[in-house]
């Protein structure tokens, strides 16, 4: 199988052509077809000559993905089952009018299954099948992109959030890899200020992403003690709440950037007044936002979500301590595409 050139930055793209002879103009012209033009067929290049086409068709291959299944919520999210060339199945989710300011998101994958183990989550019953490659992770972005292109009434992807299947900073390289191409002005160009990468908690990456992009992150805490959180989240017995929020910090050193915390409410596990006033001595000291995420039931946990005076309470609680916090509304709950759900099917 030949290699990916999606894989490459166009630093990368740049290197090998000059090694091989060819001008570095004709780097930016392929990158800019691939990438910004959205050109997936290397004969499609109309601006570099014929036998270069031929030459890196040679060398390189250029997909990696097709749309397996599509699912529309009643809400209008989508739920993208999508085939890697090895037969596996990942998910990706395009949320529409996912804030107030009517901008569309879509979630992507970073992995097929996850080894992170939460005791909430629907992927975790997956285990960790392999890393995405940096072309499966961008490829995702474009696929549904000219999905959406060819829609009656066309949409596009403002934000992009690295909260799909898999634990994205386990997979730091190819993902990392992915934020350069995706926010290259030659490419997609999308701001790094639109990008946001979630993790459970591997703290040995967490400030490395703050000093080598320019994107946000997010931390599944879901927990004010190392007591709640090793029940629910094994990651915390490797990296405890102290390392993970001293990484944290080191993140907003490096950046502007406010750290989001998610917080998934789980009945009698993690919602009770206790747990808030923990809560908000634990983030006092960091700039942050916390986002409450009401548990999702699925067939594959026990856990139940709190009654809904008993979420408005707990926010209420955070609220009164000067913490910035939301409640987010599930979307996709009805085709197994809400936050939590992920299982390959509806």
């Amino acid at each position: 199988m030949l290699p990916n050139i999606l894989n490459l930055t166009l630093k990368e793209l740049n290197t090998i052509l000059t090694q091989k002879g060819y001008n570095s103009f004709r780097s930016v012209q392929i990158f800019t077809a691939i990438h910004a033009q959205g050109i997936n067929n290397f004969q499609n290049i109309s601006t570099i000559p014929l036998y270069l086409r031929e030459n890196l068709a040679n060398l390189y291959s250029i997909s990696c993905l097709n749309i397996a299944q599509d699912l529309t919520s009643s809400d209008g999210t989508i739920k993208f089952n999508l085939e890697t060339l090895d037969n596996h199945h990942i998910e990706s989710i395009f949320i529409p009018n996912s804030s107030t300011n009517g901008r569309n998101t879509l979630c992507i994958s970073s992995q097929i299954g996850c080894g992170m183990g939460c005791k909430f989550c629907a992927t975790a019953s997956l285990g960790l099948k392999r890393n995405l490659s940096t072309a499966e992770i961008i490829s995702q972005v474009y696929l549904i992109q000219s999905y959406l292109d060819k829609l009656a009434q066309p949409l596009n992807i403002h934000n992009l959030v690295y909260m799909g299947m898999g634990e994205p900073l386990h997979n730091y390289f190819n993902v990392l890899q992915s934020l350069k191409i995706l926010c290259c002005s030659y490419g997609k160009n999308i701001s790094g200020k639109r990008i946001t990468v979630s993790t459970s908690g591997i703290v040995k990456n967490i400030a490395r992403l703050g000093m080598e992009s320019n994107v946000n992150i997010a931390i599944s805490l879901n927990a004010a003690t190392d007591m709640i959180r090793s029940q629910i989240m094994p990651i915390n017995n490797k990296w405890n709440l102290a390392s993970l929020l001293e990484a944290c910090k080191n993140f907003s050193q490096y950046s502007s950037r406010r750290v989001t915390f998610e917080y998934v409410l789980i009945s009698n596990i993690n919602d009770s007044p206790k747990d808030a006033i923990l809560l908000s001595h634990l983030l006092k000291n960091i700039r942050c936002k916390i986002n409450l995420i009401p548990f999702n039931p699925h067939s594959l946990s026990n856990f139940q979500r709190p009654f809904p005076n008993k979420i408005y309470n707990f926010q209420k609680s955070l609220l009164n301590k000067n913490l910035s916090v939301f409640i987010r509304n599930s979307r996709g709950s009805d085709i197994g595409a809400a936050c939590g759900t992920l299982h390959l099917n509806p």
